[in-house]
């Protein structure tokens, strides 16, 4: 008899430590890597390029709007015991941080904006800072976040035991709202802002090593932000297209 009672605390204990994934462990796998926001080309190129240039003078981004590294907030969660059955519900909120991606933001933004204008823009970029036109950008807002949680049971009866869990990521949402001015000398003679949202797919397959599924949200998560950069810098482009063509 106090064998089966040791067994039984065993496996309870067990089912326990190997289902219900803790904040912690998620913070750590979700900041265990950093991935690329990968601009992607895929634009239509314009084929009239007119002879005004424009240099991008200034990127502004406050780094208090985004923290260092993910965090995992717990929202809520219980644990309920009862008779030869345990049933357990954690619900976590992961916020990203700028540990998970690859690039320095201020940086990928001017880069992206450049190839982008030289790409579809019917002006052209000024590297060496001779244009009489320039352009100050703001990074408003940048932000991703979405649930997590992690749920599952255990039973046992006599010397019959079994337990089932499951960890669900997602769907989070990606938010990003930038401004921008354009000078002509030290005077602004345009301005515009332009938001973005991207949501990602809940990610609910059966993953037997939670730490890939965490993983896997990351990466969702950064395409999410990728993608609303993209956007964002598509819609500035357009905006000074119009802009000028109305001008000359």
């Amino acid at each position: 008899m106090k064998n089966i009672s040791k067994s039984f605390f065993l496996i309870i204990g067990l089912a326990l430590i190997t289902s219900c994934t803790s904040t912690k462990k998620i913070q750590k796998n979700m900041n265990s890597n950093s991935y690329s926001m990968a601009y992607i080309m895929d634009s239509k190129i314009s084929n009239s390029k007119d002879s005004i240039s424009v240099s991008i003078d200034t990127i502004l981004f406050n780094p208090n709007i985004m923290s260092d590294t993910t965090k995992i907030k717990r929202e809520k969660g219980w644990f309920l015991p009862l008779v030869l059955v345990y049933v357990w519900n954690s619900q976590n909120k992961c916020i990203q941080g700028k540990s998970m991606i690859e690039e320095d933001i201020p940086s990928f933004f001017k880069t992206s904006l450049i190839r982008e204008i030289n790409r579809s823009g019917n002006f052209h970029t000024d590297t060496l800072n001779k244009s009489d036109y320039s352009l100050e950008l703001s990074i408003d807002e940048i932000k991703t976040e979405g649930p997590y949680v992690s749920s599952g049971f255990f039973y046992f009866a006599l010397y019959v035991y079994g337990y089932s869990y499951s960890d669900r990521a997602g769907p989070a949402i990606s938010n990003l709202k930038v401004s921008y001015k354009l000078k002509k000398g030290d005077q602004i003679i345009h301005s515009n802002s332009f938001c973005s949202e991207k949501g990602t797919e809940q990610i609910n397959k059966r993953y037997t090593n939670t730490k890939i599924l965490q993983q896997d949200y990351a990466v969702s998560m950064v395409e999410a932000t990728s993608y609303n950069f993209k956007n964002t810098i598509e819609l500035i482009v357009t905006d000074l297209n119009t802009y000028f063509n109305k001008q000359y």
